[in-house]
C-alpha cells in the first residue's frame, strides 16, 4: 500500500499544482474573507471524485467546507485554511497568479495555507481509492476566517458542534515537513490607559502627563519576572510593547495615552495569573506617580500542549521519517495557532506544515512543489497509521 500511495500521489502532481493555481486565484484576502470562493473549486473537486460534503457559513460569503472519506471511528481531521492576508506590496509577479519556477510556486497563498489544502486534497482523493480498507473517517476540511481569528471558521464549527472528530492535523506550520508542533504559549493582550490633566507646554507642573505617568509603568511591567518553569520545547515568557499612542501637540500636556503589551506565557501560568500580575503593577504605579490607570484585557488564550504518547503525534511523525527517510523534531511555538481552538473543543491536534516559516504573509510568498508531493503522502500515510493506532 505505501508504494502505491507514494506512486498514486507523484502521477497526480500536475493535479495537485493545477488545484493550488485555481485556489491561488482565488482571491480570499481576510478581510473581506470570500472563502467561498475556493471553497467552490473543493466542491468540485470532491464531486469529480465522489466525496460527499457539507459546506457551513456563520455569514454570507465565509465558507468552511469538510469532506468525509472512510466510516466509523477514529475520526481524524485535516483543516487548512483558505483565507489569506491581503496582498500587500513588494510583489515581482501577479499574486493572484501562480508561477513556477524550478521548485517552487509562488502566489498569495502558496504557502499559507492553500498549498497544504492542495495537499490534503491529493491525500484524499488517495483516500477514497481505498476507502474499504479505511480503519475510520477522515475529515478534509477547507476553513475560514484563520487569518482574522477564526470566529467564522474552527471557532464556529467547534461552538457549533460540527467536529465531531477525535483527533487533528492543522497544516500550518511551514517548516520544511520537519517540525510537530505540540506546544503553544499562551498570549494575553492586556490595553493600558493613563489618565492625567491636560495643561499648557510651558507650565507642566499645573498638569498631570499621562504619557510619563505611562512610561513609569510599563517600565516597571518590563522589569517584571513573569512567573514560569522550564519548558522543554517552548522559551522563556515574554513582554512585548506593542502600541502606544497619547497627547495632542508638543505643547500641551497630555491627559490621556494608551499602550498595548502582549504577553506570551507558559503551561503552568493562568491567564488571571497574568492579569494579576498586572493590576499590581498598576496599583504600585498609581501610588508612585499620583496617576490613575485602566488595564482592559483584549485577549487571553491559555497555553496548549498535547502530550507526546497522543496517536496523531506517533503517526504524524512515523509517516514523515517514513516519507521524508527524516524524523520530524517534537517542538513549540512562542506563537498561536488554530490548534488551540480545538484543544478548547476537546480535539487533540497538532501542527506541520510544508515550506519555509518565512514565507507567509511577506511579498513573493512561495513553497516547494517536492514538498507539497511529499506532504500528500504525509498526510495519506498519517491518517491510516493513526486509524491502527487508536484502534
Amino acid at each position: 500500500m505505501r508504494r502505491d500511495l507514494s506512486a498514486f500521489v507523484d502521477s497526480r502532481r500536475d493535479a495537485l499544482l493545477k488545484l493550488l493555481s485555481d485556489l491561488v486565484a482565488a482571491k480570499t484576502e481576510n478581510p473581506p474573507g470570500n472563502e467561498h470562493l475556493a471553497a467552490a473549486i473543493i466542491a468540485d473537486f470532491f464531486r469529480a471524485c465522489g466525496i460527499p460534503y457539507k459546506t457551513y457559513e456563520a455569514e454570507p460569503g465565509r465558507t468552511n467546507i469538510i469532506g468525509i472519506v472512510g466510516r466509523g471511528r477514529p475520526r481524524i481531521l485535516i483543516a487548512p485554511h483558505l483565507d489569506t492576508v491581503p496582498v500587500g506590496e513588494g510583489w515581482e509577479t501577479d499574486p493572484f497568479q501562480a508561477v513556477v519556477k524550478g521548485d517552487l510556486i509562488y502566489g498569495r497563498g502558496a504557502c499559507d495555507n492553500k498549498g497544504a489544502a492542495a495537499s490534503m486534497l491529493i491525500a484524499g482523493e488517495f483516500l477514497k481509492s481505498i476507502e474499504s480498507e479505511l480503519r475510520g473517517e477522515v475529515w478534509l476540511a477547507g476553513v475560514a476566517d484563520e487569518e482574522r481569528g477564526s470566529r467564522l471558521g474552527l471557532g464556529y464549527l467547534v461552538k457549533e458542534r460540527v467536529l465531531d472528530v477525535d483527533m487533528a492535523l492543522v497544516p500550518d506550520i511551514p517548516e520544511h515537513l520537519q517540525l510537530i508542533d505540540v506546544a503553544e504559549k499562551g498570549a494575553c493582550w492586556i490595553e493600558l490607559t493613563s489618565h492625567g490633566k491636560q495643561a499648557h507646554g510651558s507650565r507642566p507642573e499645573e498638569g498631570v502627563n499621562a504619557i510619563w505617568n505611562l512610561i513609569h509603568l510599563l517600565t516597571k511591567l518590563k522589569k517584571t519576572v513573569l512567573p514560569h518553569a522550564a519548558h522543554r520545547y517552548l522559551t522563556p515568557p515574554t513582554l512585548n510593547l506593542g502600541q502606544i499612542q497619547g497627547g495632542n501637540a508638543p505643547n500641551m500636556v497630555a491627559a490621556l495615552c494608551r499602550a498595548s503589551v502582549d504577553i506570551r506565557y507558559l503551561p503552568g501560568t493562568t491567564p488571571d495569573e497574568i492579569v494579576s500580575l498586572v493590576n499590581a503593577a498598576v496599583a504600585e504605579a498609581e501610588k508612585e506617580t499620583g496617576g490613575r490607570f485602566e488595564a482592559r484585557t483584549l485577549l487571553a488564550q491559555p497555553p496548549t500542549e498535547v502530550p507526546e504518547d497522543s496517536p496523531i503525534i506517533r503517526a504524524l511523525s512515523d509517516a514523515t521519517r517514513e516519507v521524508t527517510g527524516k524524523a520530524p523534531r517534537i517542538g513549540g511555538m512562542s506563537g498561536a495557532t488554530v490548534v488551540k481552538v480545538l484543544l478548547a473543543g476537546g480535539i487533540a491536534g497538532v501542527g506541520c506544515g510544508a515550506g519555509d516559516g518565512s514565507a507567509p504573509h511577506g511579498a513573493n510568498e512561495c513553497v516547494p512543489i517536492s514538498e507539497l508531493v511529499a506532504f500528500s503522502k504525509i498526510l495519506a500515510l498519517t491518517c491510516m497509521k493513526a486509524m491502527h493506532v487508536a484502534t
